[in-house]
């Protein structure tokens, strides 16, 4: 992909449809001194959903949705990649508003044996290789083969470790991106609400890594995991607290 190409692709689907091909064009004839611009461009609409337009009824919640568990899910493997903290009894208070931000955007499919049929089928055919390649991790830890393991070994295990981390959170929003056509959209309320609890929650996380780096040896790893939180977490608010807010 060109420059052009991936900067147009960092901008909200919406807008990727309704002025994407123009956005490109520019880039590319202007340059890579407008390479900065765009991208910022890009950020602060995704700051603001309520100035994306429509395509279709429904698309900026579908859209807001995946990005609610798409930012749960950035979180949960920043917090997996940080250090054991002295202070695990704390870890309840960012845990239960990112799981209850989750739980709050999750689409709600009709109760009807059609729809059922349907998100079985979704689910198998988006979540059967994640799933194997977790069950071959967990048989692999547990079987005692590769208990010291070293030199290329060593890096082979850890790539593929975190390779299905990440993998499985990919997949889990592509799920919910193609379960919601066929589910009730979450309200604007709803979601506003999802992006306020998920972004509360990292905010308590990068609180307790703040804490952490203050009483315990300087960690460069857990200082950057927690600055990388405190990030998301203020993205997240401002989206959420932008969410609502009369489209300019």
């Amino acid at each position: 992909m060109s420059a052009p190409e991936i900067i147009v692709a960092l901008y909200p689907p919406a807008v990727r449809e309704r002025w994407g091909a123009e956005i490109g064009r520019e880039v590319a004839e202007r340059g890579a001194r407008t390479w900065a611009d765009a991208v910022a461009g890009a950020v602060r609409l995704w700051l603001h959903p309520r100035d994306w337009p429509e395509t279709a009824a429904g698309q900026t919640r579908r859209v807001v949705a995946v990005a609610v568990f798409a930012v749960t899910a950035a979180a949960m493997l920043l917090l997996r990649a940080a250090e054991p903290v002295p202070y695990p009894h704390v870890s309840v208070l960012w845990l239960a508003p990112l799981a209850a931000g989750a739980l709050v955007a999750a689409p709600l499919p009709p109760l009807t044996w059609h729809t059922v049929r349907m998100l079985g089928a979704v689910t198998a055919r988006t979540m059967t290789l994640p799933a194997v390649l977790v069950v071959a991790m967990v048989v692999l830890a547990n079987s005692g083969v590769v208990d010291h393991p070293s030199g290329v070994l060593d890096v082979a295990l850890v790539a593929f470790y975190w390779s299905t981390l990440a993998y499985v959170a990919l997949r889990t929003c592509t799920l919910i991106a193609r379960v919601l056509p066929g589910c009730v959209v979450p309200t604007t309320r709803r979601l506003r609400g999802a992006l306020l609890l998920a972004g509360a929650g990292m905010a308590v996380a990068a609180g307790e890594g703040a804490m952490a780096a203050v009483h315990a040896a300087v960690n460069v790893g857990g200082v950057c995991v927690t600055a990388a939180l405190a990030l998301l977490a203020a993205v997240t608010l401002q989206t959420g607290r932008n969410l609502d807010r009369p489209a300019t």
